[in-house]
């Protein structure tokens, strides 16, 4: 039972096998496309209204088939206004309390919030509810679901490029991590659930239907019960035994067959990450504990790092992220890979 619960929740969340993330720099629009593949798509902006960013991007997701029922939108830093603070001796209950008083000095009365904890730090951001109405509507109103709308953590990634602030915003709708201003909205696809819904409904009259008309049947069923020969009876016991006699049976193999049901554990982390590759990438620091995965290493040339990411991605997990690459005297690159886990 607890299986099958867990399947019909599944099926009524959201489709997130596909998600889109945007991020405009002012003068071009960055878009990512999230699926089992990575697709990126960059164009110019001939104004800064957020109504015209909007449309632009739910132009390109049209004209490439790119669905739009999962949307995340990355913040500049002008937009929005974070901080980042070690908190001690606040109860948890509190918290949002201090988020919000917080942000109303930041962003005055009106002002929209969001926070997250990383271990011991708490990191919040606000931004006027004038300005994230505006851009909540924007989306709206060219027919996309926005999932998420925050601010890239520049402490995190320093000096990316503009496309991965995209794909950023795009990976917190997947993960569905915070801070992020629509954070506390429902997962559910509110489609499926009415469509479920009306089915029910109609189901119900049918059932009640049905049960007019078996009561109907047994009262004319229950005037010829006196017509029914002892030899009739006695078939009819037999058979019900047998009935009885199988369902006990099934019900024994149900038992055995959900004892026997495998319980999924974690996959181990692939082994062959910690050797030297053909093209030059050299793992010297693998950190992994409860929360975090790291690889530190040196490669010949930014190529071969990306390849590696690729793999790094594909078999730990699909939000590894290049933390920081630096060249040294020798012309190699010091990288670091980081993901939460």
């Amino acid at each position: 039972m607890k299986k099958f619960f867990g399947r019909l929740v599944k099926f009524f969340r959201e489709d997130l096998s596909e998600v889109v993330g945007a991020y405009f720099d002012g003068e071009k629009i960055f878009i990512a496309h999230l699926t089992d593949n990575f697709e990126t798509a960059t164009v110019d902006a001939d104004s800064a209204e957020i109504a015209h960013i909007a449309e632009k991007i739910s132009f390109v997701c049209r004209q490439r088939n790119w669905k739009i029922n999962a949307v995340g939108f990355c913040l500049r830093e002008n937009d929005a206004v974070t901080y980042r603070t070690e908190i001690k001796n606040i109860p948890a209950k509190e918290i949002p309390n201090f988020v919000q008083t917080w942000a109303t000095a930041q962003a005055g009365n009106d002002a929209a919030s969001a926070f997250t904890m990383i271990d011991a730090e708490i990191w919040m951001e606000t931004l006027p509810q004038k300005k994230f109405a505006e851009i909540r509507d924007a989306f709206q109103n060219c027919g996309m679901n926005l999932r998420a709308m925050s601010l890239m953590p520049t402490d995190v990634l320093e000096k990316v490029e503009p496309i991965s602030k995209a794909e950023f915003i795009a990976d917190v709708v997947r993960q569905r991590t915070s801070p992020n201003f629509f954070a506390g909205q429902t997962e559910f696809d509110f489609g499926k659930i009415s469509a479920a819904m009306v089915a029910v409904f109609f189901m119900a009259i049918i059932i009640n239907s049905a049960g007019l008309y078996a009561d109907y049947r047994a009262a004319v069923d229950e005037s010829d019960a006196a017509k029914i020969s002892v030899e009739n009876l006695r078939d009819d016991l037999a058979l019900k035994k047998d009935i009885d006699a199988d369902a006990g049976e099934l019900t024994r193999l149900n038992k055995i067959a959900a004892a026997k049901n495998p319980n999924p554990t974690k996959l181990n982390l692939p082994l062959n990450l910690g050797k030297v590759t053909a093209d030059g990438i050299r793992p010297v620091k693998i950190r992994v504990d409860e929360k975090i995965f790291s690889i530190e290493g040196i490669a010949n040339n930014p190529a071969a790092i990306k390849n590696y990411l690729g793999r790094v991605k594909n078999s730990v997990a699909k939000n590894a992220r290049l933390e920081n690459s630096d060249e040294n005297d020798d012309g190699e690159i010091i990288f670091t890979i980081r993901t939460a886990t």
